[in-house]
């Protein structure tokens, strides 16, 4: 089967989809599907990831197009979906989901959309009227019109059921490979580079510095716990693409906290899993997710996490894995001053719990099936129409 993926942005510093997807096509290729992936390159964009065995197409967008629109993906759509058995949007709001939806629909081709977080209630209605009259022009339509709108947790299937464009929703997990994390590599360049950092236990905030993922309320949880139990360090790992490491730095200065708090921006692959080897515990209070990869790592890694409850992942809480709490202050804090009090071995034992969670529910094995039997379910649907038609 033919599959064409359509996101934004492959660049490593775009984080979320640019992570999961390249894994994903490499994953169905495996299982004996052929992938193509269609993105933009260039300005905000960046310069898309090599992803091995699969077939990157990189197109150059219009100048200064809010929307990411691009004559020359215009150009070649057509041919594109004309190759695909099914076409595979990935996020909201881009001027490729117009050109990609038409085409699907002209040439009667299964459109399958996942939204990664797009549609759950923070996402969806921050910046609305922007997103109103995007949705009105082309992206309400896709919605309507898909074969499946692809959720990857229950929480946000449920958010987008809400919403009422369409109730064909497949849940499936975002996956990865359990065995990658087994192993970590040194944090001896890391502790070199943050001296501050070497000789505390490590609340670890890995993504992007944004307002959606909690960045704020997550500092002035540790604010109010980083004084508890043995020395621990705030170390925040991701992009900055809105600025706002600088107003954070002040706010630290000015609690006297420098030596606890580091921000150690975008870093290598290499050095993300020394992080997480490195590590006690993950903060992450999102106030949008699908289901982040990052927290997936984590638990992979042995780690305990805290995270909110607009991750959706209640099991981290049911399985004994971590705390789920609301993205704010003072339950953020609470849930830490809780991690932190506790011994080292209790937290390493929430972490294994993390660890055969993740191999149960999202090792690539048991989730890279469940997206096959969906491409074949809806090209199987749009054949029985077809033939339905033809009677």
């Amino acid at each position: 089967m033919n599959i064409l993926h359509i996101t934004q942005s492959l660049d490593p510093s775009w984080g979320g989809i640019a992570r999961v997807l390249p894994m994903l096509a490499q994953q169905l290729n495996a299982a004996g599907q052929t992938c193509r992936l269609a993105v933009l390159k260039g300005d905000r964009f960046g310069v898309p990831a090599v992803v091995p065995g699969v077939e990157v197409l990189a197109f150059e967008p219009k100048a200064k197009s809010k929307l990411g629109s691009s004559p020359a993906f215009n150009r070649e759509i057509a041919a594109l979906v004309g190759w695909a058995d099914v076409v595979h949007l990935h996020g909201l709001w881009s001027g490729q989901n117009w050109s990609a939806g038409k085409a699907a629909q002209k040439q009667n081709k299964p459109l399958i959309v996942t939204p990664h977080s797009m549609m759950m209630p923070w996402a969806w209605n921050r910046s609305g009227w922007k997103k109103r009259p995007i949705g009105w022009l082309f992206e309400h339509a896709n919605l309507r019109n898909a074969a499946r709108i692809h959720a990857l947790a229950e929480g946000e299937a449920a958010h987008i059921r809400a919403l009422g464009f369409n109730q064909n929703v497949a849940v499936i997990p975002n996956a990865i490979e359990p065995s990658e994390f087994e192993t970590h590599p040194s944090a001896e360049s890391l502790e070199k580079r943050f001296p501050a950092a070497k000789s505390a236990k490590w609340v670890l905030f890995l993504g992007r510095i944004a307002e959606q993922k909690g960045i704020i309320e997550a500092m002035r949880a540790c604010f109010d716990t980083l004084s508890s139990g043995d020395k621990w360090h705030f170390f925040a790992a991701g992009p900055d693409e809105f600025g706002m490491t600088p107003m954070l730095k002040a706010a630290v200065a000015r609690k006297a906290l420098v030596d606890r708090v580091t921000f150690a921006g975008m870093l290598p692959r290499e050095d993300v899993l020394a992080c997480l080897g490195r590590a006690s515990i993950l903060l992450q209070p999102s106030k949008s997710e699908g289901l982040s990869m990052s927290i997936l790592e984590a638990m992979a890694s042995g780690l305990p996490v805290v995270i909110s409850d607009a991750c959706n992942m209640p099991e981290v809480e049911e399985h004994g894995a971590g705390k789920v709490v609301a993205p704010e202050r003072r339950a953020i804090a609470s849930a830490l001053r809780q991690m932190v009090a506790v011994s080292d071995e209790e937290r390493r034992s929430m972490g294994q719990k993390g660890r055969m969670l993740v191999r149960k529910n999202f090792a690539c094995s048991a989730v890279t099936p469940r997206y096959v039997q969906m491409y074949k379910d809806v090209a199987a649907g749009v054949e029985r129409e077809a033939i339905e038609k033809r009677r």
